[in-house]
């Protein structure tokens, strides 16, 4: 599998975890916890928590975008593929301010998957954060 993505995709300075959970039993909570414990500046994006470890919860990637100030951000997601779906609608209405998007398994199918191909640098196919997550920080720290 490339690397390049996993570079790309962690050169932002900004993530978001979309489908993130207070539950400790969801892998939307594991992912967050994961940019956390690594001290990446990670937010929760669900409209339905407050508050995930500390770090208040956003209903979108825009109010992040909003917020953060950022030029660019990079976007975990772990949803149900119809939300997925959703959210890159989203997502394709901010231009290039998205850097890459993280498919974990599970949140996206063929469809949503093709569309989001078009123009963002996607990671999917069954490659999880939490397996990979620490090549790509060793790949950017090795530019």
């Amino acid at each position: 599998m490339s690397i390049e993505p996993l570079r790309q995709f962690f050169s932002a300075r900004v993530y978001a975890v979309v489908g993130a959970s207070a539950d400790p039993t969801k892998y939307g909570n594991k992912v967050l916890r994961w940019y956390l414990d690594h001290k990446l500046p990670a937010t929760g994006i669900n409209p339905r928590e407050v508050v995930i470890y500390g770090v208040k919860s956003l209903s979108s990637v825009s109010a992040l975008l909003n917020q953060s100030g950022a030029e660019h951000i990079s976007v975990s997601v772990i949803t149900p593929p119809r939300v997925s779906e959703v959210l890159l609608k989203e997502i394709n209405g901010l231009g290039d301010k998205v850097k890459g998007i993280w498919f974990q398994p599970g949140s996206f199918d063929d469809a949503t998957l093709d569309a989001a191909r078009d123009g963002l640098n996607v990671i999917a196919g069954g490659r999880c954060v939490l397996v990979e997550g620490e090549d790509g920080l060793r790949a950017v720290a090795n530019l």
